[in-house]
């Protein structure tokens, strides 16, 4: 045996007893028990009658320590009792421990005396301990390793050693163990008794009358469901934390700056030459021929507000995170000693926290990009906001090498400027009266003009959102982020809607998808039109009408269904939640309903199949679906309750919208919060973190974190990307980052939901969907049709069309010609899109290309080939003998497998 040295008091001890790999039987256990009680009672006084708080636990021959028993507080005194408890507790643990060798018998105890409060336990009792593992495989029912009996006629359980109306006593059988039942009509109320210690308590209600053996049996926060005898169903709540309100703000910070550059580029290569930055007083302006390079211009324009003055200031730029940043990022390295952190998510800077030291002391600027908060071009900006417009500039006039950076001259040509009426232009030339045109006034001008233009549409941004809401804007670096303060602070009330991560986030986000996007035909009949109908705000139609997963979710395992509506239990009317399923999809279905992610020649696609597969689907969609003939096996899922929960929120903004008249600040700002807050719910809990730190620490990260890129800035430091290595288990101990995806997850399911209704028209034919819109070859009725939310609007009338990809397809009106193609600057024209209908036809279109350094702090621009042809993987492409791509049908999955 191993002994502590000394007994100490309110510490705990662990007393090994050694058994040397022998098959574990009750006399080692009595014999362990007398050993520690002799080790602890040799060591106190004799009339000192402490408590004792001990667990058992069996380390085997592997290492491994497994817990035995629950925790147990008794007197010394009362040690006897103790053989027989731990005795019956290792009786009926799970076999699966009897396999294995045990090599101690181990007590891990504590003898209490005061606690620093200076309360004591004084009185015998049980603890009962929730890290016991659960077994995972058995014949018979189990709860936490220890076996029940799985039926409600309690004379099965044992031997009944008394009985009456409303109480019984069963002794189970070759055991110490008593079951002390309550009896009511329906109802047991059982505690699970070794001498008078309980170990265990439940609640088993019947449901059936007559059918012992189909019931509910409730312990804890875990439901057993029986039916005929076989456990059918099993729950477990899940608890979780829920989205805190926030206080109203008291007063208005305009604590921000703006800051702007200019740039031209030079045999590719896109670098700035002018800096503007304004403070709402004062301008500050920085020209390149001023300075030896562009690196020493940056970083005076950048040290010119590291002052106290401006500590914590926001500095917005707008594009920051895709232009403005690529030339900064490198030069704000250079000008601390601090490692920089920025927040990045999905290539786009969040926020950049800089901090800086004057006369040892620390302060901060927060570089963010203005353009999530508004995403709009700073011109169309200016006019919704009716601020200073932005300027007139030859922007390709710069672009010569040759040309002098202090140009006094001619004013350039026509030809010099982008998207300028030539009536502009000419008005452009008559502001000069023929004054000579200086570049670098005319820069510093136009620059200057950029932050005024920017600060002020900010200013009026953050009167607006503080009148309206009481919130204020720079506390918030995105739209998303802002629209979720707006809801905490002013509509989230008592709604409890749950923060979910970890494996949580990870079961459910499988049920996360977005709209569905899909060529069904490609062209319509000669003479035949096509009508182009959108949604009014779709998403936030369905998060005002439909019902949003709220409180804590509940596991369960098994068909769910069996005890709905229509079983004869009727348990669970709805059941609401994320279940995951065995689909089976009717055959006959030429535009299927549900999507589910397949691996295609072209990666993870999402695609809606007919055919078998599993998955995990919101419980509305999947009773959308039961409509049209698809068929579910529940395999398991979480049960939410429900409530509509975005209403209020809804209703406001829109009402505003709807009020305000179009390229009106009001109008613009309702329209943007309207859409913004869905998908913050659905972020990824799992953020990738980003480090600049210099080069000679880099090794440090490598050896902590999973390092996804590094960047060398050539100047020392180094921008690493990482994940922390995280243990989904350590969940309570993470910053919660407001992440609910049951909610973002039931939005996107809802909008499906509601755009199938225009999937299953009868006598209307769909050529294409997007997320919000439809395709078809005849007006919809006009009960389909108006201006309020979930209503469809006419946007195009068609004469012809083509549809050739998602997101690829072009159409020509009485009076236009629209032709849309993700990812190309320059679209073709629809004639241009005709021969693509023929397999293997392609069309090449040269397209500038933008490579972003941030190593070298520039932009490389490049003209590269889009080459464009149809490269469809969602559904079979049909063409006809001339080899025209003439129709689409459904791919078909064999267990998940495309055919």
């Amino acid at each position: 045996m191993i002994l502590p040295k000394l007994i100490t008091f309110n510490k705990w001890e662990d007393f090994y007893y050694k058994i040397n790999n022998q098959i574990l039987e009750t006399h080692h256990i009595r014999c362990a028990i007398s050993s520690l009680f002799k080790h602890i009672n040799s060591q106190i006084p004799s009339d000192f009658d402490p408590i004792i708080i001990i667990q058992f636990k069996i380390k085997f021959d592997t290492n491994q320590i497994r817990s035995v028993s629950f925790v147990q507080t008794l007197k010394l005194s009362e040690f006897n009792d103790l053989s027989l408890i731990f005795i019956e507790f290792w009786n009926i643990k799970d076999t699966a421990y009897f396999s294995l060798k045990p090599s101690d018998i181990i007590f891990t105890y504590k003898i209490q005396g005061k606690e620093p409060n200076g309360e004591v336990i004084k009185e015998s009792k049980l603890n009962r301990a929730d890290s016991v593992k659960e077994s995972k495989e058995s014949s018979n029912f189990k709860f936490k390793g220890y076996s029940l009996p799985s039926t409600m006629d309690y004379s099965e359980w044992g031997e009944v050693i008394s009985e009456s109306d409303t109480s019984a006593i069963v002794k189970k059988a070759k055991s110490s163990l008593n079951y002390h039942i309550q009896i009511s009509n329906t109802e047991l109320k059982v505690e699970v008794k070794v001498k008078d210690k309980t170990i265990l308590e439940f609640i088993d209600i019947l449901l059936e009358k007559g059918k012992l053996n189909s019931f509910i049996r409730r312990i804890k926060n875990q439901e057993y469901i029986f039916i005929d005898g076989e456990l059918t169903i099993k729950k477990v709540k899940k608890e979780t934390k829920f989205l805190k309100r926030i206080l109203l703000e008291e007063y208005m910070i305009s604590d921000f700056l703006t800051l702007d550059l200019e740039t031209r580029t030079i045999d590719g290569i896109m670098t700035p030459y002018s800096v503007s930055i304004y403070d709402g007083e004062a301008i500050m302006s920085f020209y390149l021929s001023d300075f030896k390079s562009t690196d020493e211009m940056l970083k005076s324009a950048i040290v010119s507000i590291m002052t106290p003055k401006y500590q914590n200031y926001r500095v917005y730029v707008h594009n920051f995170s895709h232009f403005d940043g690529i030339f900064l990022l490198r030069i704000l390295s250079e000008l601390t000693e601090f490692n920089i952190k920025p927040v990045i998510r999905e290539g786009r800077i969040i926020n950049l926290k800089f901090s800086f030291s004057i006369f040892n002391n620390k302060y901060k600027l927060h570089f963010r990009d203005s353009y999530l908060l508004l995403p709009f071009s700073l011109r169309k900006l200016a006019l919704n906001f009716e601020v200073a417009a932005k300027g007139i500039f030859p922007y390709k006039f710069v672009n010569n090498k040759n040309l002098s950076l202090d140009y006094t001259g001619e004013i350039p040509g026509y030809e010099y400027f982008d998207n300028l009426s030539l009536q502009d232009y000419n008005q452009y030339c008559e502001s000069f009266n023929k004054k000579s045109w200086n570049l670098r006034e005319e820069t510093i001008k136009y620059c200057n003009q950029d932050v005024v233009t920017l600060y002020l549409v900010l200013v009026k941004f953050q009167k607006k959102i503080f009148a309206l809401f009481r919130v204020n804007i720079i506390k918030y670096p995105t739209l998303a982020s802002l629209s979720l303060a707006i809801y905490r602070s002013q509509y989230l009330g008592d709604f409890k809607i749950p923060l979910i991560d970890g494996n949580l986030f990870t079961d459910i986000k499988k049920g996360y998808s977005g709209g569905s996007v899909d060529v069904y035909k490609p062209f319509s009949d000669k003479g035949e039109k096509i009508y182009r109908y959108d949604v009014n705000s779709l998403y936030p139609f369905v998060m005002r009408k439909e019902y949003m997963p709220v409180g804590n979710p509940i596991f369960f395992e098994g068909d769910i269904s069996l005890i709905s509506r229509g079983s004869g239990y009727d348990l669970d009317t709805n059941p609401f939640g994320f279940f995951e399923v065995e689909v089976t999809a009717p055959k006959s279905l030429r535009i299927p309903l549900l999507q589910t992610r397949i691996r295609s020649e072209d990666g993870i696609r999402t695609v809606s199949p007919l055919g078998t597969w599993k998955g995990t689907y919101f419980s509305e969609e999947i009773y959308n679906a039961i409509k049209f003939g698809y068929k579910f096996k529940i395999i398991r899922g979480y049960l939410f309750e429900k409530q509509k929960i975005f209403s209020g929120f809804v209703d406001f903004i829109y009402d505003l919208k709807v009020k305000s008249k179009r390229g009106t600040p009001d109008y613009l700002i309702s329209k943007l919060l309207l859409n913004s807050l869905y998908g913050r719910f659905g972020m990824n809990p799992e953020m990738e973190h980003h480090v600049i730190i210099s080069e000679d620490d880099t090794s440090k990260i490598i050896k902590a974190k999973t390092v996804t890129s590094i960047t060398n800035l050539n100047n020392g430091k180094e921008l690493i990307s990482f994940f922390d290595p995280h243990d989904w288990d350590l969940e309570n101990d993470k910053k919660s980052l407001n992440i609910s995806v049951p909610i973002a997850a039931a939005v996107t399911s809802s909008a499906r939901v509601h755009m199938s209704q225009f999937k299953t028209l009868k006598d209307i034919e769909l050529f294409y969907t997007d997320t919000d819109s439809i395709d078809i070859n005849r007006p919809l009725p006009s009960k389909y049709i108006g201006e309020e939310l979930g209503l469809m609007k006419l946007e195009h009338i068609f004469n012809e069309a083509i549809f050739l990809a998602p997101k690829v397809y072009g159409g020509v009106t009485d009076t236009y010609e629209y032709v849309k193609i993700k990812g190309l600057k320059n679209p073709i024209t629809f004639e241009e899109m005709k021969p693509l209908l023929f397999k293997d036809q392609s069309v090449e279109i040269n397209q500038e290309k933008w490579y972003r350094n941030i190593s070298s702090g520039n932009i490389n621009i490049k003209q590269e080939i889009y080459t464009l042809m149809i490269n469809n993987f969602k559904r079979k492409l049909i063409y006809n003998s001339q080899n025209k791509f003439i129709d689409t049908s459904p791919l078909y999955l064999n267990n998940g497998n495309k055919d």
